[in-house]
């Protein structure tokens, strides 16, 4: 499952699932939250694929900066830092404001640089919202698993963690026999 708030606006079609993620109190979740009630127009709960579009058509026009109706990596990087530091608590809140480890920096520069190759269709380095429409719609569809046409925040709940030391993955493969004697 696709997890992490709305990618700019292209990139907004890897993160439809997200919108219906839990809220606790703070980290990725509450962003989420936030992200499916704006998308929410009518406020009823649950996300529909008209309302989604439409909400990743209002972000694919905030994070256009220079309105020609494409995004590069840099203009949707520039609006993911951008929603990033607009929703991170202030001192108010009685938390440090941490940067993200300099791995996981690099982790997510690595997916949003996948995903925006998933999104450039024609590979000339920008993404038009018609190339970004198909792959948001392919999400939606995705994470609608009980196929009623929208998305609702209990129907992607995250999956329970796991215990420690399980493995995650296909199982190994069986311990190989002693040969038999002779």
């Amino acid at each position: 499952m696709l997890t992490l708030g709305l990618i700019g606006a292209s990139l907004a079609a890897a993160a439809l699932p997200a919108l219906a993620q839990p809220a606790p109190g703070r980290g990725p979740d509450r962003m989420q939250a936030r992200i499916f009630q704006q998308a929410d127009s009518n406020h009823d709960n649950r996300l529909t694929e008209d309302e989604a579009m439409a909400y990743l058509a209002a972000r694919f026009a905030e994070a256009d900066a220079d309105h020609d109706g494409a995004l590069t990596p840099e203009e949707v990087g520039t609006y993911l830092r951008a929603q990033w530091e607009a929703a991170r608590p202030g001192p108010a809140a009685g938390r440090e404001r941490r940067t993200p480890p300099p791995h996981m920096q690099r982790m997510m520069a690595d997916r949003q640089a996948r995903i925006f190759r998933m999104a450039d269709a024609n590979r000339d380095g920008r993404v038009t919202l018609d190339e970004a429409r198909p792959l948001a719609a392919m999400f939606f569809r995705a994470a609608d698993s009980n196929g009623d046409g929208a998305l609702e925040m209990s129907e992607l709940r995250r999956p329970a963690p796991r215990p420690p030391g399980e493995r995650r993955g296909p199982p190994p493969p069986p311990a190989a026999q002693p040969a038999p004697a002779r």
